[in-house]
């Protein structure tokens, strides 16, 4: 049986709110969204030209008012600080209610107070896949692909080392979706693979 510090988080508490999204996962929904803003970043971490940090506060902010005049439907990126996510939510919320599209990736736990249960427009949870690794050679299985399970786990970049965290962390993960276009209609619920979103991301940048 599993103790509860098989799951506790492997980072340190100073760095974990600024853990930079691994290039391919971004990179494999910017190539959907085509964001122009990343909301929650810093002078490291960013990941589009345009980009808010701690010091200019991005819940503070209209992000329309900054954004809208270049883009018809401007797209944003949030990578949140996860020990505090509600408020972005709720600015997501409102920024769509002013024609911003905006999606939070964020840990797949509707058991919180942030989660934004009816008011999101899409939610897409990352999960995991098989891997062949060649086939059976004997046996009752003979001549079948072997199968290895993947987790659909994210691991990020650690904000002082520059490197991946050496383990995945500790919640599954997923995409919300605030859409200007779709207020009022039930949310949309899907999943995607992470070998999936691995290889629309190493498409889109090796196209760069």
């Amino acid at each position: 049986m599993a103790s509860i510090n098989n799951h506790a988080s492997k980072s340190t508490k100073r760095h974990r709110d600024t853990t930079r999204t691994p290039l391919w996962l971004f990179a494999a929904f910017n190539s959907q969204y085509n964001y122009v803003l990343d909301a929650a970043a810093t002078k490291q971490s960013a990941l589009c030209d345009h980009f808010y940090t701690k010091q200019r506060n991005a819940l503070k902010i209209d992000w329309s008012a900054d954004i809208i005049p270049f883009e018809e439907t401007p797209a944003v990126w949030i990578n949140p600080p996860y020990s505090n996510i509600l408020p972005w939510v709720d600015k997501s919320v409102e920024q769509q209610n002013k024609g911003v599209l905006s999606t939070l990736l964020v840990p797949r736990d509707n058991r919180t107070e942030w989660w934004p249960h009816d008011r999101a427009s899409k939610i897409i949870d990352i999960v995991g896949y098989y891997e062949e690794q060649g086939v059976y050679k004997s046996g009752p299985n003979k001549g079948k692909p072997k199968l290895k399970w993947r987790s659909g786990g994210i691991r990020f970049i650690n904000s002082r080392t520059g490197k991946e965290e050496p383990a995945e962390l500790n919640k599954p993960m997923c995409l919300i979706e605030f859409n200007p276009h779709l207020i009022g209609q039930p949310c949309q619920f899907g999943t995607i693979q992470k070998n999936v979103l691995m290889a629309m991301g190493h498409n889109a940048l090796n196209e760069k």
